[in-house]
């Protein structure tokens, strides 16, 4: 098999892939090594990727027996093929027929949807139609010599229009909440026991959830237990479009609930929420332009810098990508520049106004959770 060559800033590089294909299984398992050293070269990164909860999937992957839309997940495929999901925190969505909705007390002219997350526990939403006032696109940054960051979509909704959760156990002792925002997260889900890591998710380790999850929640875990800086940018959109991207996140979670894979290069989290984006304005690339990567993960020469101790050398990642990627998506990885995301959103016209972080935001409005 000829030699896999291609144009970086250095010169023309070529990578055998006769070689690689030989010892595929070597490569994998360094990779798989990796582990344990970005672990140490990023502390907590993992735990802020995967939340945790007390609660644990019994023997049948079930969280709880009076929980009709506990989803019983197993991986689908990968190394824990049929392994249970730790689905106890970290679910996608299920819409709910009329006649399901009609039981927590929810009129047909409303979207109902089980599964949102808020203060460790699944809720019934009620979402009025046209409710949403404004969407905005939040940037987590993970401090870590890794560039790593996380993508979500905080979906405001109009006053008078707020979200109504309803306890989705029946019997809870929970009183109805009302909220003026959601969070959509697209996130990785672990097996029990597992943790989130960038390198494994190349390898078919996890799945992921499409999640509507409360800001007090995310701003308990973001800001209050991991002290991250999250970026705030207003999106330019129709009030149609601000609607629309709601449900079409809604729809992508009902219908994937747990049933793919997380890809660290190709399906993460900010991958999935620029195409239900794209889906929702009619965005088309056009032909010939810039091609998008979103990834916050060490490619190129980072690779060398960050295990020069030999655990894995370039060439073995170069051999590793080629197999993986196509000629552009390889050279454009070697050059290790990935696609700024509000730079994509500016691309596409829906860039509006930074606006104040969410940090300052909860600082202005005296925190305690004020700004929910």
């Amino acid at each position: 098999m000829p030699d896999f060559c291609y144009n970086s800033s250095n010169g023309v590089r070529c990578v055998r892939r006769a070689a690689y294909l030989k010892n595929r299984q070597i490569f994998r398992i360094k990779l798989l090594t990796l582990t344990s050293a970005i672990f140490l070269l990023t502390p907590g990164l993992s735990s802020r990727a995967v939340e945790t909860r007390p609660t644990l999937p019994d023997a049948n992957c079930r969280c709880d027996l009076n929980d009709r839309f506990d989803p019983q997940a197993k991986m689908p495929r990968g190394i824990y093929q049929g392994q249970c999901i730790n689905s106890c925190h970290q679910r996608s969505l299920r819409r709910l027929s009329a006649a399901e909705a009609a039981e927590y007390g929810i009129e047909p002219e409303a979207i109902a949807v089980a599964n949102v997350s808020h203060q460790n526990q699944f809720w019934v939403a009620k979402i009025l139609p046209n409710s949403v006032a404004e969407v905005i696109y939040q940037l987590e940054n993970f401090p870590s010599p890794i560039p790593a960051a996380h993508t979500q979509l905080r979906f405001r909704f109009s006053p008078g229009s707020e979200v109504l959760l309803i306890p989705q156990i029946p019997g809870s002792p929970q009183s109805p909440v009302q909220l003026k925002d959601l969070i959509f997260s697209v996130e990785a889900v672990a097996v029990v026991g597992g943790n989130f890591d960038l390198v494994a998710g190349f390898f078919d380790n996890f799945a992921i959830a499409y999640r509507l999850v409360s800001l007090e929640s995310r701003v308990q875990r973001m800001i209050i237990q991991d002290g991250n800086q999250v970026q705030q940018i207003q999106l330019n959109l129709t009030p149609a479009q601000k609607n629309q991207l709601l449900l079409n996140a809604i729809t992508k979670s009902h219908q994937a609930g747990l049933t793919q894979m997380y890809n660290t290069l190709n399906i993460n989290c900010t991958t999935e929420v620029f195409r239900i984006i794209d889906q929702t304005i009619g965005y088309h690339r056009a032909p010939h332009s810039e091609e998008e990567i979103f990834i916050n993960a060490p490619t190129g020469e980072q690779i060398s810098m960050l295990f020069a101790n030999g655990i894995l050398n370039q060439q073995a990642i170069n051999q590793f990508l080629a197999d993986s990627l196509d000629a552009t998506q390889l050279q454009f990885l070697q050059e290790h520049i990935p696609t700024i995301s509000p730079n994509a959103l500016q691309r596409r016209g829906i860039k509006g106004m930074a606006i104040a972080d969410l940090n300052d935001e909860l600082k202005n409005t005296g925190g305690g959770g004020m700004i929910w």
